[in-house]
C-alpha cells in the first residue's frame, strides 16, 4: 500500500510523541510524524533530541536525510547548525551522535529507522557516497533549469542532492513576496513523480487553502495543484522521489484567490486536523 496524500497539514497541529522505532539508541527521542508508508516503514518525520543527548557509534537501516531546524548537534567530529544538511545511506556507522543543548531536526527515512548498535551492523558494500554535511547558508542560491512558466513566482531554489540515475532530488526553495499568476489566473500543474514539501517560513497561498511554516504535504504522482502564489514569500524544503520531475499543464486555467477555502485531503488517521485552518498569531 502506497504512502497516502497528505495535503496539506501544520507540524503545529501534532504532538509530540516518544519515537518508537527499533533499538535502544531511539529512546529519549521524540517525534512528529507528518506521513508514513504502512508497507515498509519510510517516514517523514520532526525528531527532538533532548538536551544531553548521547548516543554511541552505531547505523540505521534506513537511508537517513535531515536539515537542522533548531538547536545543534554533533555527528562523530561533525558539528550541525542552524539549516545543516546530510544524507546518509543505510547501514552506514557513524562514530555517534550528541546534543548538548537539544536539537530538532526534519527528517526523512526510506524504510523503517531501525538503530543498530556498530557492532551489529552489517552493511553491505559499497555504500553509496554519503553527503556528510552541507552548510546550506553558504550555498548561493540560482534560478538555473527552472520552469520559466513559474517564473512569476520569482523562484530561485538550492539542489541539496540529485541523483541523475533516479531523478531523486531534494532542494531549497525560495519564492518571492505578493508574487500570483498573471491575471490571478493559471493551468494546473502534475508531475510524474512524489512531490513531497515542509514550509520553513513565509507562505505559500493554494487551492487547498493557505500553508504557512510547519506547513507538509506529500503529494503523490498525477495529482493536479495550484495555481499557486504567496503574500509574504516563503522558504520550502522540496524532495521529488519516486520518479523524475516534470511540469504537465492543465488545459483550462484556474482563478486564483489570496484568500481560498480551507480544504486539505488527507488519511483518515489524520482527517481530524483538516477541520479549522492553522494560522499563526499576528497581533
Amino acid at each position: 500500500m502506497p504512502r497516502p496524500h497528505v495535503e496539506f497539514l501544520h507540524a503545529q497541529q501534532l504532538l509530540w510523541t516518544a519515537a518508537a522505532f527499533a533499538g535502544a539508541g531511539w529512546r529519549g527521542v521524540e517525534v512528529k510524524v507528518l506521513s508514513r508508508d504502512p508497507g515498509d516503514g519510510a517516514c517523514s518525520v520532526l525528531l527532538r533530541l533532548p538536551a544531553g543527548f548521547v548516543r554511541g557509534p552505531h547505523a540505521l537501516a534506513a537511508a537517513q536525510e535531515w536539515l537542522l531546524l533548531d538547536g545543534a548537534m554533533q555527528r562523530g567530529s561533525l558539528r550541525y547548525g542552524l539549516d545543516d544538511y546530510a544524507w546518509l545511506p543505510a547501514g552506514q556507522v557513524t562514530d555517534g551522535w550528541s546534543s548538548e543543548r537539544g536539537a530538532i531536526l526534519l527528517a526523512f527515512f526510506d524504510r523503517e529507522p531501525a538503530w543498530l548498535e556498530a557492532g551489529a551492523a552489517a552493511a553491505a558494500l559499497p555504500l553509496p557516497p554519503p553527503i556528510e554535511r552541507i552548510a546550506t547558508h553558504d550555498m548561493p542560491w540560482t534560478s538555473h533549469d527552472i520552469d520559466p512558466s513559474v517564473q512569476f513566482l520569482r523562484l530561485t531554489h538550492k539542489v541539496l542532492r540529485h541523483v541523475p540515475e533516479t531523478g531523486e532530488k531534494t532542494l531549497l526553495l525560495a519564492t518571492g513576496a505578493q508574487t500570483h499568476p498573471r491575471d490571478w489566473r493559471e493551468a494546473q500543474l502534475a508531475h510524474d513523480c512524489v512531490e513531497e514539501m515542509y514550509l520553513l517560513g513565509g507562505d505559500i497561498i493554494g487551492e487547498r487553502g493557505t500553508m504557512y511554516e510547519g506547513a507538509y504535504f506529500w503529494r503523490p504522482p498525477g495529482r493536479w495543484h495550484g495555481p499557486f502564489g504567496s503574500r509574504r514569500g516563503s522558504l520550502s524544503l522540496i524532495r521529488f522521489c519516486e520518479g523524475r520531475h516534470h511540469n504537465v499543464w492543465s488545459e483550462d486555467p484556474r482563478p486564483f484567490s489570496l484568500e481560498p477555502m480551507h480544504a486539505p485531503e488527507l488519511p483518515p488517521e489524520q482527517r481530524a486536523l483538516a477541520g479549522a485552518a492553522w494560522v499563526p498569531p499576528r497581533f
